[in-house]
């Protein structure tokens, strides 16, 4: 496992084949991510690859990090904003102010069952969900990433990442004409049975 406190100790030492298991684990994601912000395939994966590059130069200090995950995707954030700030010229360029985050498309298993006009209606209902509500949402269901590690990345609380989540899975389904399953109702018969001799 490439987040082990062993694994990250070790790559701490100057262990470069577990260093390089961990790029391979994780450089997808971040990719994806990045993209999300730049949108451009040359630049995500350079500010991605200048990540790693100074995970490498500072491992001395690995052990410190509590979580590695969320901290690598912190730092591929940071790096985006900060070269959106470069190219826009802006000064003042946050998470808060980043209104134009991209859900990057992926392939998955079920993309072969889904038809594409399906999945086009997906991404777009994804896509007009508010910034902060998509980007959890995308850390969350892309990434697979936990509701504390999605908020240590947003610097919110976990219950803000509830929060955004559960407006997306509202918003989604009513976009996608998705109904909630309707619970069978117990008969109270049947709820007797169960406490019958």
């Amino acid at each position: 496992m490439p987040f082990s406190k062993q694994s990250i100790h070790l790559i701490s030492e100057g262990n470069e084949k577990k260093f390089r298991s961990l790029m391979e684990f994780i450089s997808d994601d971040l990719f994806l991510f990045a993209m999300g912000f730049v949108r451009k395939k040359e630049i995500a994966e350079e500010l991605v690859s200048d990540i790693f590059v100074k995970t490498w130069e500072n491992r001395s200090n690995l052990t410190e990090i509590e979580n590695l995950k969320p901290y690598l995707f912190v730092s591929v954030k940071n790096s985006c904003i900060s070269h959106i700030r470069k190219n826009r010229k802006e000064n003042l360029i946050t998470l808060d102010g980043f209104d134009d985050y991209m859900v990057p498309s992926v392939d998955c298993p079920e993309s072969e069952y889904i038809n594409s006009e399906k999945l086009s209606e997906i991404y777009n209902a994804i896509e007009q969900l508010p910034p902060k509500c998509k980007l959890a949402f995308t850390l969350a269901k892309f990434n697979g990433l936990k509701y504390k590690e999605i908020a240590e990345i947003m610097e919110v609380s976990e219950k803000t990442v509830n929060n955004h989540l559960v407006f997306a899975l509202k918003k989604l389904a009513e976009k996608l004409g998705v109904r909630k399953k309707r619970q069978p109702k117990h008969s109270t018969l049947k709820q007797a049975s169960l406490f019958s001799f």
